[in-house]
């Protein structure tokens, strides 16, 4: 009998998470194998051979859908700027989809587009249909869905919430503007304003011997675990989760959606973040009504931008849009 399955695919910079199912199951098969930053298509041809072992006898691949990080032009199948993946920018990620999977209905989606997708579907966001999710990584992303339609924008570049600038005299981002969300609640920008802090002379003595022993090992893991004990530590995440605020309570004030979900690794921190954000989030809102938005952890974790792309690549066999999961 032949059974027709769904891929979803996630490409970082090292490598490329995937969950293979059907409609009952996205998920049944999930793992991960090796990106290669200078080669789409060498990466697709590594996801194409483990997929391959992985097909029970008479399945296929009938639906493909592939998130990467980054500008990705939806219509012209091409990949815009991409900072993690640098030999992919410009790259016909449509052909090369097509190429690894000649069969299957394909789908692609920014990563943060994605992984909204897949909190919609079965994670944080069931029963939402305007949502807006913020994912917290070595940098930040955004993502919002308005009546179930992810929105992409005219030139692919909605939902860049992270370089929202909340001080223009702030730190400096890497995009190139100084005081984005993504300098303060971004891993790279606390970890830099951890040791920026850790450098003052009246840093405290936990945090000076923590980033001193770390070096460049330290991790937002390292600097949450420290801050039940020290003060400069959780100062960081009361300030990084003041700054979210901000940017939530102004997603608030324009988008009102149904709530707010917030993932990445970051976030793993929880409350440290999360509770300053609520607070300043509330804050900031001028409906009243809105000011009690959940603003809640996803659920997915590190698979969901894979999940979403698989529900947007099944949705597109189902001659859905690009926008709908």
């Amino acid at each position: 009998m032949n059974r027709s399955l769904t891929l979803g695919a996630d490409v970082g910079g090292t490598y490329v998470k995937y969950a293979l199912g059907d409609g009952g199951e996205p998920g049944r098969w999930t793992g991960e194998v090796a990106s290669d930053p200078a080669s789409p298509a060498i990466t697709l041809r590594r996801l194409a051979a483990r997929i391959a072992e992985l097909l029970p006898p008479g399945g296929r691949v009938g639906a493909a859908g592939l998130a990467c990080a980054g500008i990705v032009d939806v219509d012209a199948g091409r990949l815009g700027r991409a900072p993690n993946l640098p030999g992919w920018e410009g790259a016909d990620l449509a052909g090369q989809l097509r190429a690894a999977f000649p069969d299957a209905a394909i789908a692609l989606s920014n990563d943060v587009n994605a992984a909204l997708a897949g909190e919609a579907r079965i994670g944080a966001g069931r029963g939402g249909r305007d949502l807006v999710m913020l994912a917290l990584g070595t940098g930040v992303g955004g993502a919002v869905m308005i009546e179930g339609r992810l929105l992409v924008g005219h030139r692919f570049g909605a939902g860049e919430v992270g370089h929202t600038i909340l001080d223009p005299a702030g730190p400096l981002c890497g995009c190139g503007n100084r005081g984005c969300l993504e300098a303060y609640a971004g891993s790279r920008g606390l970890l830099a304003a951890a040791r920026r802090r850790a450098a003052a002379p009246d840093a405290s003595p936990g945090l000076r011997e923590l980033v001193a022993n770390r070096g460049e090992s330290l991790t937002t893991r390292d600097l949450a675990d420290l801050s039940a004990r020290d003060p400069d530590a959780a100062a960081l995440f009361r300030e990084a989760g003041e700054r979210l605020g901000q940017t939530v309570g102004n997603l608030l004030n324009v988008l009102d959606p149904d709530l707010v979900i917030i993932g990445g690794g970051v976030a793993a921190a929880g409350e440290l973040l999360l509770g300053p954000c609520r607070v300043t989030a509330a804050a900031v809102v001028l409906c009243k009504a809105a000011r009690a938005t959940p603003i809640v952890p996803a659920q997915l974790g590190s698979a969901a931008a894979a999940l979403g792309a698989a529900h947007l690549a099944a949705a597109r066999l189902d001659g859905g849009t690009r926008e709908t999961p």
